[in-house]
C-alpha cells in the first residue's frame, strides 16, 4: 500500500484543490479569449461596411471567419476544393438571410461567437491533459534529481514531455502499442536490453515495467467516467501482459468517494500496485518515486 494512502479518504481531491483548479482554468481561459475577442470584435466592423449579405460571400479578408459562422469546421474545410467552399458558403449565407433577413449581422456575429466559443473549449480540454501530464513528468523529473541522476527529457515543439530517459529505464507517454491497440497514458520500460527502435521495444511486452493511466482533469462531475475509462485501459493492460505482469497504476485529479473506494480497493488486493491523486503533492511525490526505483 502506498505510504500515504490508509484509506479511501485519502485519495479523495480536497475541496481547495478543486476549487483552485477551477479558478486555474478560469484565468487560463480568460487569458486565451482575449485574442478570440479581438478578432470577433474586427469582423463585427467589418459587417458594419457590407452593404447585404450576399455581398459577404465575396469578401476575401472575412471568408475565414465567415465559414466558420456558417458552422464549417477546419476539418470540413480540408476536404472541400476553394469552389466548393465558396459554394457551400453561399448555400449557408443564404439560408441565414432566410431566417433573420433584418439583422443578418447580428445573426452572422453571434454564430460566428458560438464557434469561436467551442474552439475555447476544445483547447481547454486539451490544456487541461497537458497540464495534469507536466506536473506528473515534473514530479518525475524531481524524483530524480533526488538520486542525483540526470535523464534526457523529449519534449515536443509544443514543450509536452514525450520521453524521459535514465540509465537502463525509458519513460514513455502517449503510446499505442500495436499488440494493446489502445493508448497507453505512461509506460516505463527497461532498457537493458538492445533493440532497434523504441517502436520495436514498445512491442517487446518483456520490456515492460509498469503502465499507468493519469487523468488530470478537475471537474468532479467528469471523475467516474475518466475512472472508467482508465479501469478499462487497465484491464486491457494486465490482460494483454499477463505473461509479464508489469506493475499498474492510476493517478487523477478528480477523485471522488465511490471512485476512490474502487482505487483503494484494486490497491488493497494488488491489482494496482501504486495510486496518487494529482492535486496531493506528498502523494505524487510518493508514486514517482516509487516509480524511478523500478
Amino acid at each position: 500500500m502506498p505510504k500515504f494512502i490508509q484509506s479511501s479518504t485519502d485519495l479523495v481531491t480536497p475541496r481547495k484543490a478543486t476549487v483552485d483548479g477551477f479558478l486555474g482554468q478560469a484565468l487560463e481561459k480568460t487569458k486565451r479569449a482575449q485574442p478570440l475577442v479581438a478578432e470577433a470584435i474586427m469582423l463585427w466592423q467589418r459587417l458594419q461596411k457590407v452593404p447585404d449579405i450576399r455581398t459577404c460571400a465575396a469578401l476575401k479578408p472575412i471568408r475565414a471567419q465567415l465559414l466558420a459562422a456558417a458552422g464549417f469546421s477546419q476539418k470540413s474545410l480540408n476536404h472541400l476544393s476553394e469552389s466548393e467552399q465558396q459554394a457551400a458558403l453561399e448555400a449557408a449565407l443564404r439560408a441565414i438571410d432566410a431566417t433573420s433577413p433584418s439583422d443578418w449581422r447580428m445573426d452572422v456575429f453571434c454564430r460566428y461567437l458560438l464557434t469561436l466559443g467551442d474552439a475555447l473549449g476544445g483547447s481547454m480540454r486539451n490544456v487541461t491533459g497537458a497540464a495534469g501530464g507536466a506536473r506528473f513528468s515534473e514530479a518525475i523529473l524531481a524524483a530524480l534529481a533526488a538520486k542525483h541522476v540526470r535523464p534526457d527529457a523529449r519534449r515536443s515543439d509544443g514543450g509536452k514531455t514525450q520521453m524521459i530517459i535514465w540509465p537502463k529505464r525509458i519513460l514513455v507517454f502517449d503510446k499505442t502499442p500495436k499488440f494493446i491497440g489502445k493508448n497507453i497514458d505512461v509506460i516505463l520500460l527497461d532498457s537493458s536490453r538492445s533493440r532497434p527502435s523504441l517502436q520495436e521495444r514498445l512491442e517487446a511486452v518483456e520490456d515492460y515495467l509498469a503502465c499507468g493511466e493519469l487523468k488530470g482533469g478537475i471537474d468532479p462531475a467528469g471523475a467516474d467516467e475518466h475512472w472508467k475509462t482508465a479501469n478499462s485501459a487497465l484491464i486491457r493492460i494486465r490482460t494483454a501482459c499477463a505473461k509479464v505482469a508489469p506493475k499498474l497504476f492510476f493517478v487523477g485529479a478528480a477523485i471522488e468517494t465511490s471512485m476512490a473506494e474502487e482505487i483503494f480497493a484494486q490497491l488493497a488486493d494488488g491489482r494496482l500496485s501504486h495510486a496518487a491523486n494529482l492535486t496531493v503533492p506528498r502523494q505524487l511525490q510518493d508514486l514517482a518515486e516509487w516509480l524511478v526505483s523500478l
